[in-house]
């Protein structure tokens, strides 16, 4: 019984190690504590068990399993600088001029060690000269999928999810469009986000669309035209509203965090939620009934 309990130990003491930490109970530098406290268990047994070919054997494999645990996790002590992620305003713009349909891009700035978030933003705001719409608190699952997606790079190309908006911009919209492209090839932006705008201000350069009323447009895409969700809805409908839209698009997928913000910070800005590119289309068709006179 003792030695199954040896056994046992290292790997639920890695398992509780990793739970706590997921769930914010404990910090990177005592989860590493939980790996290290089982290396030393595995280690006793080893010793313990030294006259006994096969434990020893076993103790030793759990040993090594450990070790490569220790150093997978380790990692993580690298995002413990990393507390909150502030997001600040920056201008929208149109893909298309005169199209009507602007994107909305945000500046995510990541500020490590520090844990004073009123200093933080004052700081920032001072240094920057922006305005910080937005705070993101770094979380232990936020650290821990960073990690992942770090080591996974290694291996394999990290996703790019601004090729995957071209991707997906393009497979949507197989005419060239001078102005689509020149926004596609740009390296300064990051995201997908645009993806719908992108989409948008082609159909209307193209004339398939008629737009005359000035939109705040966020959203991605897939191949098929569905609106998928995106990050920042919060700054982005407070970067419209700044910015004097009366109108803004986003994904139907963000349409709860969208009301949340609305209650909270009670934006003088009609939210309006789309499930696809066809749903924004026709809702660009309704707001310009009125000037129109369609």
């Amino acid at each position: 019984m003792r030695r199954l309990f040896l056994m046992i130990l290292p790997f639920f003491l890695y398992i509780t190690g990793l739970l706590s930490y997921y769930f914010d109970n404990i910090n990177g530098y005592q989860f590493i504590i939980f790996i290290m406290v089982g290396l030393g268990i595995s280690i006793f047994g080893f010793f313990l068990y030294r006259n006994n070919k096969k434990l020893k054997a076993a103790f030793l494999g759990i040993f090594y399993i450990l070790a490569l645990l220790a150093m997978f996790e380790s990692r993580l002590i690298e995002y413990e600088k990393y507390t909150y992620f502030l997001v600040s305003y920056n201008e929208p713009f149109e893909i298309v001029e005169d199209s009507g349909i602007n994107v909305l891009a945000v500046e995510v700035i990541e500020a490590p060690y520090i844990t004073d978030l009123d200093y933080l933003i004052h700081s920032v705001e001072f240094s920057t000269n922006k305005e910080i719409l937005d705070v993101e608190v770094v979380t232990n699952k936020i650290r821990y999928r960073s990690k992942n997606e770090e080591l996974l790079s290694y291996v394999r190309p990290a996703e790019k999810h601004f090729e995957t908006m071209k991707e997906n911009v393009n497979a949507y919209l197989p005419e060239n469009s001078s102005a689509i492209n020149r926004f596609l090839e740009r390296e300064d932006i990051e995201g997908d986000s645009a993806g719908l705008a992108a989409v948008l201000s082609a159909l209307i350069e193209n004339g398939d669309v008629n737009n005359d009323v000035p939109i705040a447009v966020t959203g991605a895409i897939d191949t098929k035209g569905n609106v998928k969700e995106i990050g920042s809805i919060k700054a982005k409908i407070l970067i419209a509203e700044q910015s004097g839209f009366s109108h803004i698009l986003i994904p139907m997928e963000n349409e709860e965090e969208a009301k949340k913000v609305k209650i909270n910070e009670q934006p003088d800005i009609k939210i309006i939620a789309v499930t696809s590119i066809n749903d924004a289309v026709d809702y660009v068709k309704k707001l310009n009934e009125p000037v129109t006179g369609k």
